[in-house]
């Protein structure tokens, strides 16, 4: 009897928690799978529109941080003056208020056109475009826009150094040399104006150089200067016929005046007679500009910079070499000049000179 019992208890409990599962139709279930989906796709949606709402708030604030006058004057001034002091007669465009653009990468870039005085015109030829990151080193690429194939318009080493530099004998003029360089001139009309450099038999003075060119109806746009190379520290170089020495080199400009906040207030297109006088104060400037660069910016090349402002503190500005330009029968007359060699034509333009 007892037993029966038992077994009655038991099966009563065994039933009381029988499992079933529970069963799900398809409707339901298909139902709670586009739940699913349409939540992460909500979540989604979220994180991208708060992450192009605080990329926004990047932009705006790197904006406000960046495009202000005083970073885009010292940029703007860094890139002038890096091109003009190592180019040749070349000049950065400084009219108008030039755009410069922040990346999202905190970098500054700018695009600026570049020209030359041709007789009495600023011609094109080409543009720069430069960019410096917030704690990166300034770079900046030249674009020749060149009319010819193949040609040397903007003369890129056209200056030979003097022989003296390199040894103590100096070398007597190469007349045919001179002969070949400017023998293009006579075959121009008279209706036209050029620029060309040429290079001189030794080291003067600036005021030596223009005074050597006082007979002539020529403006000088620039000089290299001669700053230690070869001879105080090392730089790259070409060698023409075993003995002409071509290197970079730093340009002798008209008088460039910025004021304390970097923003430039006045500018020379030339070297004139007239500035025979009043050279100490081109140098002076070129050596400020110079040293304002090399301390502030940080860019390709200004350890070399570093070494010829310490050359230039300690033995003066001297050139040899110019870029003029004028009428081309003024031009043809340079070759009168024992000093003066290596001539090099560059840009012509039809008659525009007074």
């Amino acid at each position: 009897m007892r037993n029966d019992e038992d077994q009655e208890k038991q099966v009563l409990r065994n039933g009381d928690f029988e499992d079933e599962q529970p069963e799900w139709s398809e409707k339901k279930f298909n139902r709670m799978v586009w739940r699913t989906r349409v939540r992460l796709l909500s979540n989604a949606v979220g994180a991208l529109l708060l992450f192009y709402l605080l990329y926004v708030l990047y932009l705006s604030l790197s904006q406000i941080f960046f495009d202000t006058p005083e970073r885009n004057d010292t940029f703007i001034r860094s890139v002038i003056t890096a091109v003009e002091l190592h180019g040749n007669g070349v000049k950065v465009e400084k009219t108008g208020l030039p755009n410069v653009e922040v990346t999202p990468l905190l970098t500054q870039k700018a695009t600026l056109k570049l020209y030359r005085d041709i007789g009495g015109w600023q011609v094109i030829t080409g543009e720069v475009r430069a960019e410096q990151p917030l704690f990166g080193e300034l770079t900046y690429s030249v674009e020749d826009t060149g009319a010819y194939l193949n040609s040397d318009s903007d003369m890129q080493g056209a200056f030979i150094l003097p022989s003296s530099i390199m040894s103590e004998q100096t070398t007597p003029p190469d007349q045919q040399r001179k002969e070949e360089g400017i023998e293009q001139l006579g075959r121009m009309d008279d209706g036209n104006v050029a620029d060309m450099s040429f290079s001189t038999m030794t080291l003067m003075q600036p005021e030596q150089l223009l005074k050597l060119l006082e007979g002539y109806d020529l403006a000088v746009t620039g000089m290299p200067v001669y700053a230690g190379e070869l001879k105080e520290f090392e730089v790259g170089s070409n060698i023409a016929g075993g003995k002409d020495y071509y290197v970079p080199h730093l340009t002798l400009r008209p008088l460039y005046a910025f004021e304390e906040d970097n923003r430039l207030s006045m500018w020379g297109l030339y070297f004139t007679a007239e500035d025979v006088g009043k050279m100490s104060e081109h140098t002076a400037n070129m050596i400020s500009d110079l040293k304002w660069l090399t301390e502030s910016i940080q860019y390709n090349g200004v350890g070399i910079d570093k070494q010829r402002l310490a050359y230039l503190e300690k033995h003066g500005v001297q050139v040899y070499g110019a870029t003029v330009t004028g009428p081309v029968r003024e031009l043809e007359k340079l070759k009168e000049q024992p000093q003066f060699r290596e001539f090099r034509l560059g840009r012509i333009e039809v008659w525009n000179w007074d």
